[in-house]
């Protein structure tokens, strides 16, 4: 009876331990403005002060960098427009820095749904990939350096990413 017992037991509550589980690692960073997840297992480089982003990577060599910040605290943000014309806002004022500076840039996607941009630039090494989006009461500003993934890899990562945060 006891082993019937047993038996039962683990019936009911092995599928639910088994089904709760995270299949995949997250690592944490920890912004201006929360805890911001992310898919795998990262190690924090350094943060910049002054823009709140952080830098991390992955095993494979993979440089990322995350960002959180209230919207309110940039120049460019309008209280009466909207989360998304905000966001366009966001990519303007950021991808003109670079043009100024004489580097190539290219609006690759944008989800107005969602509320979020993709775009590059090339740094005469490597093309840094973006997602500017919004998130609540903040812009998240998410990062991906590297040329060990290709394009369709970073936007397909830093979709997930945003996903997750959003």
């Amino acid at each position: 009876m006891k082993r019937l017992n047993l038996m039962f037991i683990m019936l009911i509550f092995l599928p639910n331990y088994i089904f709760c589980q995270d299949i995949i690692d997250n690592s944490k960073v920890k912004t201006n403005s929360g805890e911001v997840k992310i898919p795998g297992n990262w190690v924090q480089l350094n943060k910049m002060d002054d823009s709140g982003q952080t830098y991390l990577k992955n095993k494979e060599g993979v440089i990322i960098a995350i960002a959180q910040n209230p919207k309110n605290k940039y120049s460019f943000f309008k209280s009466n427009a909207s989360d998304f014309e905000n966001v366009k806002l966001f990519y303007t004022w950021d991808s003109d820095y670079y043009k100024e500076n004489k580097f190539k840039t290219e609006k690759i996607k944008e989800n107005p749904e969602l509320e979020y941009i993709i775009w590059k630039y090339n740094d005469k090494k490597l093309d840094n990939v973006f997602l500017f989006g919004s998130s609540k009461s903040n812009f998240l500003n998410l990062l991906v350096y590297t040329n060990t993934w290709s394009e369709d890899e970073k936007i397909i990562f830093l979709e997930n990413l945003f996903k997750l945060n959003n």
